[in-house]
C-alpha cells in the first residue's frame, strides 16, 4: 500500500475565528454569507471549540443573548503529523464535515471532508456507490411541512433529505436551506407574508422551499465518478436512484469509510465507530460501549463480510431525575448486508445492548444468510456464544 498522506499535505491554513465573547447572531450571518464548514472559536489566542450550522436548529435559542462561547463544541484532536485516515475516522465518529488543526496548543489549519477525499482519490479505486451509500435513508414528503423537516433533521441527525411524490424522487432540502430561507430570512422573500410568522413558517410546505433539480448517482457508478460530480455542481452529496426511486444517499463522509480503514492492518474485519452526541461522556462508559461493541463484532466473525459497525447515540428530552433517556441508533453496514438496530435506556450499555440485540435477531432470522449453508450455520453458532 502507498504511504498514506498527512494532515499537513492536505490542510488548509484560511479558516473563519470568532471571540468567544461574540453573540450567535454574527455566527448566524457568517453561515449564511460564507458558508463556512465550521467556526473556530477563540479565546485571546486561547482556543475554546468550534461551532457549526446545526446549532442554529436548536429550539429555544435567542442568538442575540446567547455568546458562542456558550454553544461551542471541543472537537477530538488532530495534529499536521497525524494520517488523514486518523482524520476521516474522527470526522464518521463525530459526524463532523471539517476538523481543526492544532499544534502547540494554537489552531494553524483546517481540514475538510473535500481535502480528506483529494488526498486519498487514488485508494478508492473499484470501489462503487453501492459500497459507501447510506441505503434507505429518511426521505419527507413533498406535501410534508417544514417543521416536521427541521424534526427529522433534528432527531435523526441528518443535514439533507430526499423529498419524494408517489415513492419518486421530486427534490432535496437541506439544513442550509432551512436555514438561510426560514430560520434567518433578511427580508420577506418568495414565501412572502409567511416569512417572520414563526407557526405560519413552519406550517408551509416542502415543496415550496426544495431545491430541484436533484443531482444523483447510479448504485453501480465508480465512486470517484460520484464524486467528480459532486464537485462540478460544487455539491456535498447526491440521491442514489434506481428508476426514479430513492434507494440511497452518498455523501462526502459516506466516502471516508473506506479511506478511515487504510489507517491499520487489523485483524478485524469489522470496524467499530461510535459516535456520541450527548451531553458528557466518561472514559469508563465509552470503554464499555466499545467492549461490547468488539466482542459482539469477534462473535460474527467473517461469515457477515468486511464493513463497519456505527453506534450512535443522543439523548432523549424524557429524564429520570437528572438523568436523560439515551437512544442508541446501531447499524452494520459490510460489503454483503446492512442491518439497523434502535435501543434506549439509561445507560448507554443498556441502549446499547438492546441496539445489538435487534440486529443480532434480524440477522439470526434472515433468510438470505439461513439459506447459504454453511454460512448461515456457521454464523448462528458463533451468534449461539454468550457475551
Amino acid at each position: 500500500m502507498s504511504e498514506l498522506p498527512l494532515v499537513r499535505d492536505a490542510m488548509s491554513t484560511s479558516f473563519v475565528v470568532m471571540d468567544a465573547e461574540e453573540p450567535l447572531t454574527r455566527a448566524k450571518g457568517i453561515f449564511e454569507t460564507k458558508h463556512p464548514p465550521l467556526i473556530v472559536i477563540l479565546e485571546g489566542e486561547k482556543f475554546v471549540g468550534i461551532v457549526t450550522e446545526r446549532v442554529l436548529l436548536k429550539p429555544r435559542i435567542n442568538p442575540s443573548a446567547v455568546k458562542v462561547a456558550s454553544v461551542a463544541v471541543v472537537p477530538p484532536r488532530l495534529s499536521p503529523d497525524d494520517n488523514i485516515c486518523k482524520a476521516a475516522r474522527l470526522m464518521i465518529e463525530n459526524n463532523l464535515k471539517a476538523l481543526p488543526v492544532i499544534q502547540d496548543e494554537r489552531v494553524v489549519g483546517l481540514l475538510t471532508v473535500k481535502d480528506v477525499v483529494s488526498s486519498c482519490s487514488k485508494f478508492l479505486k473499484g470501489t462503487k456507490v453501492r459500497d459507501v451509500m447510506t441505503r434507505d435513508p429518511v426521505v419527507i414528503s413533498v406535501d410534508d411541512t417544514i417543521g416536521r423537516a427541521i424534526s427529522l433533521m433534528r432527531d435523526v441527525g441528518v443535514s439533507r433529505l430526499p423529498v419524494v411524490e408517489n415513492n419518486e424522487l421530486r427534490g432535496i432540502i437541506t439544513l442550509h436551506d432551512l436555514i438561510t430561507r426560514i430560520i434567518l430570512p433578511k427580508e420577506k422573500a418568495s414565501i412572502g407574508d409567511l416569512i417572520g410568522e414563526k407557526v405560519r413558517t413552519l406550517s408551509y410546505r416542502v415543496r415550496d422551499v426544495m431545491t430541484t433539480p436533484v443531482h444523483t448517482a447510479f448504485p453501480w457508478e465508480p465512486v470517484q465518478r460520484a464524486l467528480d460530480r459532486m464537485d462540478q455542481y460544487d455539491v456535498s452529496s447526491l440521491v442514489v436512484v434506481e428508476d426514479r426511486r430513492v434507494v440511497g444517499i452518498v455523501t462526502l463522509i459516506d466516502v471516508l469509510t473506506p479511506i478511515a480503514r487504510l489507517e491499520s492492518q487489523r485483524l478485524e474485519n469489522i470496524d467499530v465507530q461510535v459516535v456520541y452526541k450527548l451531553g458528557s461522556v466518561d472514559a469508563s462508559s465509552k470503554e464499555r460501549v466499545s467492549l461490547m461493541a468488539r466482542r459482539f463484532t469477534n462473535r460474527l466473525g467473517r461469515t457477515i463480510g468486511t464493513g463497519v459497525l456505527t453506534l450512535h447515540f443522543k439523548e432523549h428530552k424524557e429524564k429520570h431525575g437528572e438523568r436523560h433517556l439515551i437512544h442508541c441508533r446501531a447499524r452494520l453496514k459490510t460489503d454483503k448486508y446492512q442491518f439497523v438496530g434502535i435501543g434506549e435506556g439509561w445507560t448507554l450499555d443498556l441502549a446499547a445492548r438492546m441496539a445489538l440485540d435487534r440486529i443480532e435477531r434480524q440477522i439470526i432470522t434472515s433468510k438470505e444468510l439461513a439459506m447459504k449453508y454453511p454460512f448461515g450455520v456457521e454464523l448462528i453458532e458463533r451468534l449461539a456464544e454468550t457475551y
